[in-house]
């Protein structure tokens, strides 16, 4: 499998272009990510995954049958993770746009009891339609909320296909405690190649 990056800055899938071929994200490309370009990734990534298989299929020998099936393979296995990554970056903003929707269906809280309630429901209506238990779908919720509030250029690299749900996470986690200046300087220095050091 080759790689066609040339420095340390995450890449996005091309469709058209296979695997390999790549686009720098920088923090001017994180003004992109939307659930509409994150639906777009997942279905770029699928059409490559499908596309390589039917190169696989189309002439599976060759001078070295057995090489060409594990090449494949790590290439079906490449773009299978950056299609995990762009599903995970879908559910978030689709995590997002229920949480966004169910607050505005609910009337405002007579108490912070009813209040608690209001979070309560929508906690196990998520769990319950992800088949997760209450307390996934809370850490789901919250990491959601702060990819898309105040982690813009992890959520980029998440949607791209170039960073994995975990690392999104981890992200989100450390970042939780800082202010957003701090947390944008740290994802800064971490994701964007522009940042100084």
């Amino acid at each position: 499998m080759e790689s066609t990056a040339a420095d340390d800055r995450p890449e996005a899938v091309s469709a058209d272009a296979g695997p390999a071929a790549a686009v720098p994200i920088d923090a001017a490309s994180a003004d992109a990510v939307s659930s509409d370009a994150a639906f777009d990734e997942v279905v770029a990534a699928v059409a490559v995954l499908a596309e390589l298989r039917r190169r696989q299929r189309e002439d599976p020998a060759g001078p070295d049958p057995l090489r060409r099936g594990v090449d494949g393979s790590l290439d079906r296995l490449a773009v299978i993770s950056r299609l995990e990554a762009s599903t995970a970056a879908l559910k978030v903003f689709t995590t997002t746009e229920y949480l966004d929707g169910t607050t505005a269906l609910t009337p405002p809280a007579a108490s912070p009891q009813e209040n608690t309630a209001h979070e309560m429901a929508a906690i196990a209506e998520l769990a319950c339609v992800l088949t997760v238990s209450e307390p996934n779908a809370a850490s789901l919720l919250s990491t959601s909320h702060r990819l898309t509030t105040t982690l813009p250029l992890t959520l980029a690299a998440l949607q791209a296909g170039t960073m994995s749900w975990q690392h999104a996470r981890v992200m989100a986690d450390e970042t939780l405690n800082l202010d957003h200046a701090g947390a944008a300087a740290l994802e800064a220095h971490f994701l964007d190649p522009a940042a100084p050091n």
